[in-house]
């Protein structure tokens, strides 16, 4: 399952930033039944919006867990600006369209705000923000295990399993989310800033 999404801002004078964003889920199981949904909230607007959601099931057709991820960017231009947006998806097996609602409650969240300012002369003209916010739930006699295996400034990756009752994993792979700005000649980027809440750990700010 994956999403790329390039979202480039502009004024009247010129190109200022863009933002590229790439989510990719990634996950193997010998399970016949996993199922790909997935919804464009956004699809006239040049803000990205999508929410995914992955079914596992099992041979018998029994529900295994599920996974949800909702999928943000919105530049935020502090002077007169337009944002354009193209993006492409790719699915494998292929997903269904339709709405998607966010596992609540979940076993595991992991949610990342990611930040960067762009400027001119040292006045703030634009503030690229991406989020991806990522939910899992283990159904009647499965358990899922949530683990970060990278969280950089511009990639994080979470890994998941889930495992059966006697402690097979039946199903494993990993949530990657990249995000980088870059910015037109005469403008300049500022720090990143992240905020990383992962429901089995504090919140990590930088």
């Amino acid at each position: 399952m994956r999403r790329d999404v390039v979202l480039k801002t502009g004024v009247a004078a010129g190109p200022v930033a863009n933002l590229d964003i790439d989510l990719n889920a990634s996950f193997t199981t010998e399970l016949t039944g996993t199922t790909i949904t997935w919804e464009d909230d956004s699809s006239s607007d040049p803000e990205e919006k999508t929410e995914f959601k992955m079914s596992f099931l099992n041979v018998g057709g029994a529900n295994v867990g599920a996974l949800t991820v909702k999928l943000v960017g919105n530049p935020c231009p502090d002077v007169a600006a337009t944002v354009t947006k193209t993006a492409r998806q790719t699915t494998d097996p292929t997903a269904t369209s339709g709405s998607v609602a966010l596992l609540d409650p979940a076993d595991d969240t992991y949610e990342r705000v990611w930040r960067q300012a762009v400027s001119n002369s040292r006045v703030q003209v634009l503030d690229n923000v991406a989020k991806v916010d990522i939910r899992v739930k283990a159904e009647a006699g499965y358990t899922v295990n949530q683990a970060v295996g990278s969280a950089t400034d511009n990639t994080l990756i979470v890994n998941y399993s889930f495992v059966d009752a006697t402690g097979t994993a039946v199903v494993s792979g990993s949530v990657r989310f990249d995000t980088v700005a870059t910015a037109a000649a005469g403008y300049t980027l500022g720090n990143i800033r992240i905020v990383d809440t992962d429901s089995g750990a504090s919140i990590r700010r930088r």
